[in-house]
This record gives C-alpha cells, sequence and structure tokens, in this order.
C-alpha cells in the first residue's frame, strides 16, 4: 500500500494554486448589457446543482473583481458554459482590453439583457440570489431562470491548461 504525503500547509497561495489546479472544472462566462455597454466575467470556480427547487448554481469571485462590480446589479446576466475549441475565446473575454473583449464574438443578447455566447455546451440565465463572503472571494448564488443545452462538449480547466473530454471505454460487469 502507498501512503500519501500530506504536506504542512504554510498558507503560500502559490503552494494552493498548485494544489487546486489538480481538480478540473468547466469554464463560465458571465455576461450582461447594461447602459450601453457589454461585459463579461471567466470564471473557472463555478457550480452547478447547489439546488434544484430554487434552481441554483454557484460562483466564486475575486472581491478586486472591477467587473463583478458592474454586473451585480443586472436584473439578468448569461452565463455560458465553454465547450470544446472555445479556449481562445475565454482568453479574449478576460481581457483587460474592456472595449475589445466582444470583438468578433458571435452572440446572442436576450431581451433582458443577458448575453450568450453562441456554441458554448450550455446556457443559464441567471439572477443574484444571495452572496455571502468568503475570504478574499464573494460566494455568489445565482437563481436560474432559464437554460438551454448546446451540442458543444464542455471546455475543463485542468491543470492551468485548456483541455478537452475524452471518452473511456465502458467498463461491462465492474
Amino acid at each position: 500500500m502507498t501512503m500519501i504525503k500530506v504536506s504542512k500547509f504554510d498558507g503560500d497561495p502559490g503552494v494552493v494554486r498548485d494544489a487546486f489546479a489538480q481538480f478540473p472544472s468547466g469554464v463560465a462566462v458571465l455576461a450582461t448589457h447594461i447602459r450601453g455597454e457589454k461585459h463579461a466575467l471567466v470564471a473557472s470556480s463555478f457550480m452547478v446543482g447547489v439546488s434544484l427547487a430554487p434552481c441554483l448554481v454557484a460562483v466564486a469571485v475575486q472581491k478586486t473583481s472591477t467587473t463583478w462590480e458592474l454586473i451585480k446589479d443586472a436584473g439578468a446576466f448569461g452565463v455560458s458554459i465553454f465547450g470544446k475549441g472555445q479556449g481562445d475565446l475565454t482568453r479574449k473575454l478576460a481581457s483587460k482590453d474592456r472595449a475589445a473583449r466582444f470583438d468578433k464574438v458571435a452572440i446572442e443578447v436576450g431581451d433582458s439583457g443577458a448575453i450568450f455566447i453562441e456554441d458554448a455546451a450550455m446556457w443559464l440565465q441567471c439572477s443574484t440570489h444571495v452572496v455571502s463572503e468568503a475570504g478574499d472571494h464573494w460566494l455568489i448564488m445565482l437563481e436560474v431562470k432559464k437554460l438551454g443545452v448546446g451540442k458543444n462538449e464542455a471546455l475543463v480547466w485542468h491543470g492551468r491548461k485548456f483541455r478537452e473530454l475524452a471518452e473511456l471505454p465502458s467498463v461491462v460487469g465492474a
């Protein structure tokens, strides 16, 4: 039997990032159109299935995020769960150049102002349900008002890289 080595945690954020990078996650983009401007916030700390009644999902956002400050009071915003081949688009929407974030990006804007990115694996129209402090982040519960599923498979963020899912052979009789 192999012994698992667990190191003492000394509070170094780099050590935490290295460890947490081993947990794969999807890539979500929260986006809305308010006061004549489009805003996007990219998050890999996104969780579905928090609650079915009401239908809730969660996202963790750094307290220093200026984009969250812009979109938090929007009545509705879109959440696009990125799919295969959308890694470069993720970087574009997270760019410091806010004016160019949506250049040549295929989107649909709903009546509510929620922005949805084309070819995503899933789309949600959400509103803010509850915001709680969580250390240097805000933990935000979002209430899902509408949803849709695309044909694209989810993009995965793992080991500080975008990755695509691979299908494994089924295990029969396991």
